[in-house]
């Protein structure tokens, strides 16, 4: 929700409750990931550690959001999250290098929390914009259409950085540690990915339900456990491809718009001309997925004869894949 506030931009304690919640919160998974990065656990319980590593990482920014977003926002406390977020994430990334390594681990900490600020601060902005609560069905259903396209089709965006390097998707996504047996020196070492469109939408949702007052309570209570269950399913099946679909890495707004949508169904109350019209979107959305799929990507070119690229190498020189992470978008 957000109201113009001139004489005191953060109101009372009151009001600053979410405010500082979301803060605690943020802070709390700032000390795990450093506990994550320097502290062993026994080789047999990586793999349970992991799956608990990988929950823990994920409902934590969700509660944060979904705090927060109870805020009385200002548009200026909003951009003021925006733009200190901003800093945080990639001024702290930038610098983070010059130090020794434990320094570097508290400071990549804190820039991993200030993606999620900043994506709250552009998803309460952006949140000013739907003026009519019937505006979240159509949103919903276009960003994760969009969405899927990003991700599976062969020249979405998000589907070349998984199916390639994850040097470009590191640098500006949130990362959930990865838990190891040994100990390190504190540098982070993901454990998957989660891309910061999928905060900003859940900010977006969340301050839209709150200034509505929607079953924003019930959203946040099945957002959790289904996009946990998303992150274990790229964890789990990342090698696994359905056709043109690669479980390793999944479109979240997908779930995203299909929970806020099912949780709050009943508050919607479409004229005639508007059940149409997101019918329509709806339709023309699936049919051009439906038609990018079945286009068949052009052939790569033939490779040249051995003769005419030198002798074969041995299959100790391949290049490591790094598509095995999970990633969300």
């Amino acid at each position: 929700m957000i109201h113009n506030e001139t004489i005191q931009p953060l109101g009372t304690a009151a009001d600053r409750k979410p405010l500082l919640d979301g803060l605690f919160l943020l802070i709390g998974l700032t000390v795990l990931r450093l506990l994550v990065q320097f502290v062993p656990v026994p080789l047999g319980m990586v793999p349970t550690v992991s799956l608990i590593i990988s929950m823990v990482f994920v409902g934590l920014p969700i509660a944060a959001l979904f705090r927060a977003a109870a805020f009385k926002w200002s548009i200026k406390a909003a951009a003021l999250a925006l733009l200190l977020g901003l800093v945080l994430q990639f001024g702290l990334a930038f610098v983070a290098p010059m130090f020794v390594s434990g320094v570097a681990a508290v400071l990549h900490g804190i820039s991993q929390g200030g993606l999620v600020v900043w994506t709250l601060g552009l998803g309460v902005l952006l949140s000013q914009m739907v003026n009519d609560k019937n505006l979240i069905v159509p949103i919903a259903i276009f960003l994760a259409l969009f969405d899927v396209w990003l991700v599976f089709v062969p020249e979405g965006p998000v589907g070349q950085i998984a199916r390639g390097n994850n040097t470009a998707l590191a640098t500006v996504a949130y990362q959930l540690p990865r838990p190891t047996n040994v100990p390190t020196d504190g540098r982070a070492v993901p454990l998957a990915y989660v891309g910061p469109a999928d905060f900003l939408f859940m900010a977006m949702f969340f301050a839209v339900l709150y200034r509505f007052q929607l079953r924003i309570r019930q959203t946040a209570i099945w957002l959790t456990p289904v996009l946990i269950g998303y992150l274990l399913t790229t964890l789990l099946f990342g090698s696994v491809r359905i056709g043109p679909i690669s479980l390793g890495a999944l479109p979240a707004l997908l779930p995203i718009g299909a929970v806020v949508l099912a949780a709050n169904y009943r508050e919607f109350k479409f004229t005639a001309e508007e059940k149409l019209t997101t019918i329509v979107l709806t339709v023309v959305c699936l049919g051009l997925l439906a038609w990018r799929f079945n286009v068949q990507p052009p052939k790569p070119p033939a490779e040249p004869s051995m003769k005419a690229r030198g002798p074969k190498r041995s299959k100790s020189m391949r290049l490591p894949q790094t598509a095995e992470q999970g990633q969300f978008r």
